[in-house]
């Protein structure tokens, strides 16, 4: 198991960790498998999405469904239902992915019979290109709880570093470049979250591998 960080304990506010390496290494690999994304974002952004419960330690892999957010909540792309290809069994099935579950379940106290949404997100940074992380800006998701886990970066020599906010206006109190397995597990409804521009390397495409769960309690 990887390692985690309080930040209060009393009522749930919002913590960081880290997965383990061997588990970090196995969930990387999976996203050079990751599909082309039809939708507005797909020219920077790749992604397989899924959705779980999680109780006593197992997961429950729910149908397919599609995903859809408010205008009010996405003004990127608010209001388009999209549907995308599910996370491959092999990383379901594993237990570097279960870890993930472990760490958002204990920390976030998120009940056993919640939808817990994973989205796999690669973002891209064509050579000579900057991309907009986060387009919609800092913004909520309209859930209770979300973890964003940093697999890897690659190739990028600045940006991607992930902003909490405790209000929308106001300046980030957590801004931090999360890489290897680095996470935040945050209460959706305290908080608003940004992400930094990413620009790569010369000569080079960057990424940056994601996983995004998801729940309402």
């Amino acid at each position: 198991m990887g390692t985690s960080d309080t930040v209060n304990t009393s009522q749930f506010y919002l913590e960081l960790g880290q997965l383990s390496v061997d588990h970090t290494q196995i969930l990387a690999k999976s996203f050079d498998n990751l599909p082309p994304n039809p939708y507005l974002d797909g020219e920077f952004r790749l992604r397989r999405f899924s959705h779980f419960t999680f109780s006593d330690q197992s997961l429950t892999h729910l149908p397919q469904k599609d995903f859809v957010q408010s205008e009010e909540l996405n003004t990127f792309q608010g209001g388009v239902v999209r549907r995308y290809e599910e996370i491959e069994d092999e990383i379901i099935n594993s237990a570097a992915f279960v870890e993930m579950f472990q760490h958002f379940k204990n920390m976030a106290h998120v009940n056993d019979d919640a939808d817990i949404e994973v989205h796999q997100l690669r973002i891209l940074a064509k050579e000579n290109k900057e991309t907009a992380v986060a387009p919609e800006g800092v913004h909520q998701d309209g859930f209770d709880r979300i973890g964003i886990f940093v697999i890897q970066r690659e190739h990028l020599k600045a940006g991607g570093n992930l902003r909490i906010h405790l209000n929308k206006n106001d300046a980030p109190f957590i801004n931090h470049t999360f890489d290897k397995g680095e996470f935040v597990v945050l209460n959706d409804k305290r908080f608003w979250h940004s992400a930094a521009t990413i620009f790569p390397e010369e000569g080079h495409e960057g990424s940056m591998d994601i996983f995004v769960l998801t729940a309402k309690v």
